[in-house]
This record gives C-alpha cells, sequence and structure tokens, in this order.
C-alpha cells in the first residue's frame, strides 16, 4: 500500500510546496502550459500503476481532471481499486461519497445528452430549424379557445389570423400546430 502523489505544475516551487505537505512515496507531475492544461501523461502512468488500496495525494481535483467527464473516470479507477484518495487544499470530500458520486454521475449523463442534441442539430441538413416563433404559445392558446357561445366551430382566432399575428404564412401555422399537437 503505497502512498502516491500527483500534480500539475508550472513552476518547481509548487514541486517542493507538495513535497513538503504531501509525505509521498512516489510523485507523479504533469507541467502545464500558461493555462493549467496538460496533456496528462503522468496522470496516465499513475492510473497504471496504482495497486489496490493504495493513497493517492492531490492538491484539488482540478489537478486531476479538466471536465466532470474525466473527473467521473477518475473517481471511478480510484473506486474500483479501493484507492483512498486525500486532497490538500480541499476538506471537503463529499464527491466521494456514494451520493456524490451518483450527483456527478447524473451530471456526466447530462452533458453527454446535450452534446449529443448539439451533434444531432449540426449534423441535419438543410437551413437551421427555428423554435416556434416567441408569441407562439399566447397565439395557440387564443386559436384553439372556443366562443363563450360554446360553439365548436367559432374559435378566438381563426387559422389566418393566428399566422398574420405570428407573422408566418397560414401552412407554416399549421405545420407548428401539428408538431405541437403531436403525440408520442
Amino acid at each position: 500500500m503505497a502512498r502516491v502523489g500527483y500534480l500539475r505544475v508550472r513552476r518547481k516551487q509548487e514541486i517542493e510546496e507538495f513535497e513538503n505537505k504531501a509525505k509521498v512515496d512516489k510523485i507523479f507531475i504533469d507541467l502545464t502550459d500558461e493555462f493549467g492544461f496538460t496533456n496528462g501523461d503522468s496522470l496516465k502512468s499513475m492510473l497504471e500503476q496504482l495497486e489496490f488500496q493504495d493513497t493517492v495525494v492531490i492538491r484539488n481535483l482540478c489537478d486531476v481532471a479538466d471536465d466532470v467527464i474525466e473527473l467521473r473516470k477518475f473517481i471511478v479507477t480510484l473506486r474500483d481499486m479501493d484507492v483512498a484518495l486525500v486532497m490538500l487544499e480541499s476538506n471537503d470530500l463529499s464527491i466521494l461519497t456514494p451520493q456524490g458520486y451518483e450527483t456527478l454521475s447524473m451530471i456526466v449523463e447530462f452533458q453527454k445528452d446535450k452534446a449529443k442534441g448539439q451533434q444531432l442539430k449540426q449534423m441535419k441538413a438543410g437551413r437551421p430549424s427555428k423554435p416556434y416563433p416567441p408569441n407562439f404559445l399566447e397565439v395557440y392558446e387564443a386559436y384553439r379557445t372556443k366562443n363563450v357561445n360554446g360553439s365548436k366551430s367559432v374559435k378566438g382566432l381563426s387559422g389566418p389570423e393566428a399566422a398574420k399575428k405570428l407573422s408566418i404564412s397560414y401552412n407554416k401555422f399549421r405545420e407548428l400546430v401539428k408538431i405541437f399537437e403531436l403525440k408520442v
């Protein structure tokens, strides 16, 4: 059961400070660009060399991930190997609890779903589809509202009137109504 450290640094002083605080058997270091980003070769190497029930010491979670997907992957790796995590600059380890992990997993799935939607939107051929006109719901409700006398044949707004209020063609209005009323 080794105690290993990992950090991303830009300056030698950061390494020295970490060594003094962390008290680790081995340190894995990735040098960063001016914005704190790195290719993470040392992190990958550390994760490959970890053994069951080792302890990993880091400054904070920003050192091990650039986004929540990477953070979740890091935490999964530690959990699978029963590796303890020590953060020197944070007292909040709630992300490592089962509830914290579940929350993180939900965020990752949310981001994946949103990214998939964006990708599908970009792949669609032709003009980009526009959302409903800004006041569509208000006009639609007026279009579907019956007059006070209760007659089914008389509506609050006719289709052409509704289209005119939305500044779109009547055919486009009918198309939007069909899409809006579609039951899946």
